[in-house]
This record gives C-alpha cells, sequence and structure tokens, in this order.
C-alpha cells in the first residue's frame, strides 16, 4: 500500500494488508480472520486450539502482540509521514511507552514458559516471533535483543527455519 495505494485499494478499500482472496471470491482484510480462516481450512493443525481456555489464552498472547505492532506502525508513520516540524513530541513518546510495554508482557511471557517456541508451536509462538523481528527492525527504540533476550532468542530458533527463511523481507 505504501507503494501502490491503487492496486491494494481494489482488494482492500482502506489500503491495508494483508489482504486474502478466497477460492470463493471473498476478501479477507484483516489478520485475524485471515489466519483463523487458513487455520481452519487444515485437519488436526495445533496452531490453534479449536476452543475454551487454551484457544482464548493463545488469541489473547497474540493480540498483545499485534496490538504492540499496532503501536510500533503508528511510530512508523509519525516519524516517516509527517513533516519533523508537525511530530508532536508527547504523542510519539506515548506510542514508543505503549509499545515497549507490550513488548515487555511478551518478553515476559516467553521468560514464564507461556509461550514455548519451536518446542510446540502455536499462533502466539509466530505471531511473537514474527513481531520481535520487524520491532527490532523497524522500531528498535521499542525492543532490541538487548532488552528483550526472551522473545529475541524464540525469534532466532523461527528465523532459522526455511519457511521463516523464504518469507524474509527483501530489503
Amino acid at each position: 500500500p505504501a507503494k501502490d495505494a491503487q492496486a491494494s485499494r481494489e482488494f482492500n478499500p482502506m489500503n491495508k494488508v494483508p489482504a486474502l482472496i478466497m477460492d470463493n471470491g471473498e476478501i479477507l482484510i484483516e489478520s485475524s480472520a485471515i489466519l483463523d480462516s487458513i487455520l481452519e481450512s487444515v485437519p488436526n493443525q495445533t496452531l490453534l486450539p479449536a476452543k475454551g481456555d487454551a484457544r482464548r489464552h493463545v488469541l489473547q498472547q497474540c493480540g498483545i502482540m499485534t496490538s504492540t505492532l499496532d503501536k510500533c506502525v503508528a511510530i512508523l508513520y509519525e516519524k516517516t509521514k509527517r513533516p519533523e516540524e508537525k511530530i508532536h513530541q508527547p504523542f510519539l513518546d506515548n506510542l514508543i511507552e505503549q509499545a515497549q510495554a507490550g513488548a515487555q508482557q511478551v518478553e515476559q511471557l516467553v521468560s514464564q514458559g507461556r509461550l514455548h517456541g519451536m518446542k510446540h508451536p502455536t499462533l502466539a509462538d509466530i505471531t511473537a516471533a514474527v513481531g520481535f523481528t520487524f520491532i527490532s527492525n523497524m522500531v528498535p527504540e521499542v525492543g532490541s535483543a538487548e532488552k528483550l533476550p526472551h522473545l529475541a532468542k524464540l525469534a532466532l530458533e523461527f528465523e532459522a527455519t526455511d519457511a521463516f527463511k523464504a518469507c524474509r523481507i527483501k530489503s
């Protein structure tokens, strides 16, 4: 959407990614709906429990990281889309503080063993790994390996897999 807004609006009038075109032509535009749809189509998947406390916990853990990432995107927009003289520093500081708090929550989940890494990965583990990689590369003031060592280690485990290597953002 940043490089070709018109092309992405064809799939999502909000000019937002990701978007998934289903086989029946339906277009899903929210990450959680896309992931739920994909996982629903995979027999015996273990990334997201079907129901109950376990499902709620995984969704909550995902929500903490995705909310953190929303704040990180807002930080990037504030710093890159707004003219420097119009950046409202107290607002930017608040966004950074909120994102740091979310990242620390995920760090705590990992350090307490409530995220499992490659041993028994869930959608929350994958979300945390992807999230940390984005944060550490794009908004290091929110989190780095030094500030979030457990989360960094979890992300490195996933980043070493062929699946993650195949999906790296190309600069």
